[in-house]
C-alpha cells in the first residue's frame, strides 16, 4: 500500500513537471512587435530602399504566425524575433538614404552610384541574417 502511494506520487510529479516544462506560451508578444517593425519600416520608405530586405521579413512573420498555429512557439518566436531584426535594418536603410537624399551636395562631388546602394543593402541584409543566429550563442 505504501509503495502504491509512492509510486502515484512519484508518478504524479513527474507528470506535472513535464508538462510546465513543455508548455510554453505562444510568442503573441514578439509577433506583435514584429508586425509594429514591418509597419514602422514601410512608413519610413523601406518599401522602396531596401525592398528585398523588407520582403524577407514579413515572409520570416508569415512563418512565424504559422509555427505559431502549429504549437511550435519556440521556431515561431525565432522567426518574429529575425523579422523585428530584419524590419528595423530595413528601416534604418530608408531613413539613411532619406537623409543623403536630403542633405546638400557638396559642388565637384559626384552622386552614389546605385551599385554603393544595393552593395549597403545587401551588408545589411547578411547583418540581419546572422543577429539571430549569435544571440542564440
Amino acid at each position: 500500500m505504501f509503495i502504491r502511494y509512492i509510486l502515484s506520487l512519484f508518478l504524479m510529479v513527474f507528470c506535472f513537471g513535464f508538462l510546465f516544462t513543455a508548455c510554453e506560451a505562444p510568442p503573441d508578444d514578439a509577433i506583435m512587435d514584429a508586425e509594429d517593425a514591418i509597419k514602422a519600416a514601410i512608413e519610413a520608405g523601406a518599401e522602396d530602399s531596401s525592398p528585398k530586405l523588407l520582403e524577407k521579413a514579413q515572409v520570416r512573420l508569415q512563418d512565424a504566425k504559422m509555427f505559431s498555429e502549429q504549437g511550435r512557439y519556440k521556431e515561431a518566436r525565432k522567426k518574429a524575433e529575425s523579422s523585428v531584426v530584419m524590419s528595423e535594418s530595413a528601416m534604418k536603410n530608408a531613413q539613411r538614404i532619406a537623409t543623403t537624399e536630403a542633405e546638400p551636395a557638396e559642388p565637384g562631388a559626384e552622386s552614389a552610384p546605385a551599385d554603393t546602394e544595393a552593395a549597403k543593402e545587401a551588408e545589411v541584409e547578411t547583418e540581419a541574417e546572422t543577429a539571430p543566429a549569435e544571440e542564440g550563442k
